[in-house]
């Protein structure tokens, strides 16, 4: 039984209260924790009848910004022991669920007595409203130096990107990734590739996950992730089309897409707001 303690401790406990690097034991429970969300989410979505379609998938947006907003506050030690904690990988994801997931049945709520006529905008307009928040807070409580600059090295080449497949995707045969969320999807991946190279190459920060943490290693560079995320991406997108194709319930490609955006959004989101203010 100590010896159980003390792998979870190790393996666990100390990566939280010490926010330190992912170790291979962590990050496969977090996946799979992740995925096994993800499907208990949709099914307790489709019995509760809320509708999951590209609208919701973009109205989830600003929520996922908002936990990135949220756990860049924890890295400027603005919050302090316990609540700190909260805002840590993977209690964040939780937190931020929990906050979501209320915000959207009361919304419906309010829709089904008549107190707003769209519960999922009301919905999307609460989300940007606590990003907006948190960001005030985060930029309230530093006393960084704003370095505006990383929006030209990260922000502005992951849009650029993004829009050049959109462009040529009829091209090779996969216009669908000019809807909303498969762009965003795209969209968010190049955000965090650039971000990590950017962070990693340039800036000094270290890599936390240690796949990627391996392939830089091994080519000595963070671009390399830049083209294995385009490359990565586009596949999974691809897959997940193909799978929905003939299937009138659509709720699962749905979930995966926003899935997809969560893992690429948050991270990317994080790493330019931790650089922009200089965490």
């Amino acid at each position: 039984m100590n010896e159980l303690i003390d792998f979870i401790n190790r393996n666990y406990i100390e990566g939280i209260v010490n926010d330190t690097s992912y170790n291979h034991f962590d990050m496969i429970t977090y996946v799979l924790i992740l995925f096994a969300g993800v499907y208990a989410v949709l099914k307790l979505l489709n019995k509760l009848r809320i509708r999951i379609d590209e609208e919701f998938v973009i109205a989830t947006i600003p929520y996922i910004f908002m936990g990135s907003v949220f756990r860049v506050i924890e890295d400027a030690d603005i919050l302090k022991p316990p609540v700190k904690y909260f805002f840590i990988t993977p209690i964040i994801f939780f937190v931020i669920f929990a906050i979501c997931f209320g915000i959207l049945l009361l919304t419906r709520y309010l829709e089904k007595i008549k107190k707003i006529t769209n519960y999922i905008r009301a919905y999307a307009i609460a989300g940007v409203i606590l990003s907006l928040a948190g960001f005030a807070i985060l930029i309230f409580n530093s006393s960084f130096n704003v370095n505006i600059s990383i929006l030209a090295y990260s922000l502005v080449p992951a849009i650029i990107l993004t829009w050049i497949v959109c462009k040529v995707s009829p091209a090779i045969g996969m216009i669908y990734l000019r809807s909303r969320m498969y762009s965003f999807a795209i969209f968010s991946f190049m955000l965090d590739s650039f971000t990590t190279y950017i962070g990693v190459d340039l800036f000094g920060y270290i890599n936390k996950h240690p796949f990627s943490s391996f392939l830089t290693s091994i080519v000595g560079t963070g671009a390399v992730l830049i083209p294995l995320s385009l490359i990565l991406v586009m596949v999974i997108v691809f897959l997940i089309e193909k799978d929905s194709k003939g299937d009138q319930n659509e709720d699962e490609k749905y979930m995966l897409t926003l899935t997809l955006i969560v893992l690429g959004f948050s991270m990317g989101a994080r790493n330019l707001l931790a650089m922009f203010i200089g965490v």
